[in-house]
């Protein structure tokens, strides 16, 4: 973008609680305007005119995009209503910041797919945690081969329940709807371990999924814990869980197991047990079995979504490109896999993943 007048940018859709950090993180980058907001709820456009004076609103995402020179749009509504946002933006040269996940189903993750390949526009599908430090640092290291061969690896995810931790009852509405979520915790969660677990792993080959609704509250046909196994194409195999009723924070978040080594992501802190003689770098040592190493180093937690925000400008304006796992094949491929885990529960089968090419 070599003209040098601000950027602007309109918001469809309000229902998603991410909205206003997004929001706010967008407006805090220099010569970004948030001009004009998309939503039926006429309590959600009064509430974004209090946070951004002079936004526009209009009721509907066509309106907005027809009535409004925009640069890009931020897309937090309900999953089923991305696909129609998305590609309309696409086809009119509009760059698309969406919350996550790419859709509420595979088949309609895919028709974004394809409207980001057949005009060549810019799309973001923000797995927030894909700008964590650790998924780089943890990354690093596995690429540079500290841990040999990884065989195994565990993702788990987990809050204290829609209701326990504030959650909307605009958000809740669509995400205890299957027509308009896809499903429950596992849509909701799963995308950002497996997102993390692929860009380490690579693509999933095979997924057998677990589901059980606990919560009273929570409709009898939405899952609030879930676990499933994986197989990676490269071999290597990996177990994912996800709960809408943790007690207490997740502490565990991460293990890998290699052929030299062992990984643990916690949430304040990294441990490595190794058969190498030496560990990373500022790593503290730490003790180990006979015959091993141990390692220790604080992790550094994401604060905030800016360094997100600010990923998605620089690509919109530098043309800088963005991180794989945040491109719409990642989250088609990602969107693939959290069907085949739907379909695994229904059939009680373990289920092949649609082998993808834009996935690798």
């Amino acid at each position: 973008m070599a003209d040098p007048r601000p950027i602007r940018i309109g918001v469809a859709g309000l229902t998603s609680d991410h909205v206003w950090s997004l929001v706010s993180s967008l407006r805090s980058l220099p010569a970004v305007d948030v001009v004009a907001v998309a939503e039926q709820t006429a309590a959600l456009r009064e509430r974004a005119g209090e946070a951004v004076p002079g936004v526009v609103g209009y009721e509907d995402p066509e309106a907005m995009l027809a009535a409004e020179r925009l640069d890009a749009v931020l897309v937090c509504a309900e999953n089923a209503a991305k696909p129609g946002i998305a590609v309309a933006a696409l086809q009119r040269g509009v760059a698309v910041y969406q919350d996550k996940p790419l859709a509420a189903t595979g088949e309609q993750a895919a028709v974004i797919a394809e409207a980001v390949r057949r005009t060549g526009g810019l799309l973001m599908c923000a797995f927030h945690t894909a700008f964590d430090p650790l998924v780089d640092e943890v990354g690093q290291l596995v690429r540079d081969g500290l841990l040999g061969t990884v065989q195994f690896a565990r993702g788990l995810a987990g809050h204290a329940g829609l209701r326990a931790t504030g959650v909307s009852d605009d958000f809740a509405a669509w995400l205890t709807d299957r027509s308009r979520g896809g499903g429950g915790s596992f849509v909701d969660q799963a995308g950002y371990l497996l997102t993390t677990l692929v860009a380490y792993l690579g693509p999933v080959e095979r997924i057998s999924g677990f589901a059980a609704t606990v919560d009273p509250d929570v409709p009898p046909e939405i899952e609030d814990n879930t676990a499933a196994i994986v197989r990676h194409a490269g071999g290597a195999l990996a177990a994912i869980d996800t709960r809408w009723g943790q007690v207490g924070p997740t502490p565990l978040r991460y293990s890998f197991h290699g052929t030299t080594g062992t990984l643990s992501v916690y949430a304040d802190r990294y441990e490595l047990v190794t058969t190498a003689k030496d560990g990373p770098t500022g790593w503290e040592s730490v003790a180990a079995p006979p015959g091993l190493t141990g390692w220790r180093s604080a992790v550094t937690p994401r604060a905030s979504y800016d360094d997100e925000a600010a990923h998605f400008v620089a690509a919109l304006r530098d043309g800088a490109a963005l991180r794989p796992t945040v491109t719409a094949a990642s989250a088609l491929h990602v969107q693939r896999v959290i069907d085949a885990y739907y379909e695994s529960v229904r059939t009680g089968q373990a289920v092949t993943v649609p082998a993808s090419t834009e996935a690798r």
